[in-house]
C-alpha cells in the first residue's frame, strides 16, 4: 500500500524537519529574500510551502542564530529582507546532513533483501 506523504502525519513531521536543512542549503549558496526562498522550495519536489508559512520558519531560524538578515533596496518595489546563513547555521547544516546520512544508511542496512 502506497502512503501519500502529504496525508501522512509522520511524513508531515519529517517534512517540517527537512525545511530547516533545505533552507540552510539554499542560503549557503547565496542570500535570498523570503519570497525567493518560498519560490525555490516550490521547485523542489515535495517541499512546496505557502509564502506565509515560510516567515515563521525564518524567524525561528534567525532567533536560533542559524541565519541572519539585512535589508536591501529593490528596483521592483519596497526594500527586501535578505537572509543569509551564519557560521552556526553552516555547522548545524553539516551536522544534520551527517545525521540524516547515518540514519539513511542504517535503514538501508536493515532493509537489505
Amino acid at each position: 500500500m502506497m502512503i501519500n506523504i502529504v496525508d501522512d502525519k509522520w511524513g508531515i513531521q519529517l517534512k517540517k524537519g527537512l525545511y530547516e536543512i533545505v533552507i540552510l542549503s539554499l542560503l549557503k549558496s547565496k542570500p535570498a529574500y523570503g519570497y525567493e526562498i518560498s519560490k525555490s522550495l516550490k521547485e523542489i519536489p515535495g517541499m512546496a510551502i505557502s509564502e506565509g508559512a515560510i516567515y515563521p520558519i525564518l524567524k525561528r531560524m534567525s532567533k536560533n542564530g542559524w541565519i541572519t538578515y539585512y535589508w536591501d533596496e529593490s528596483l521592483e518595489g519596497p526594500r527586501r529582507k535578505y537572509y543569509e546563513v551564519t557560521t552556526e547555521g553552516v555547522a548545524l547544516l553539516e551536522s544534520r546532513l551527517e545525521q540524516y546520512k547515518s540514519m539513511y544508511e542504517i535503514l538501508l542496512s536493515i532493509n537489505k533483501d
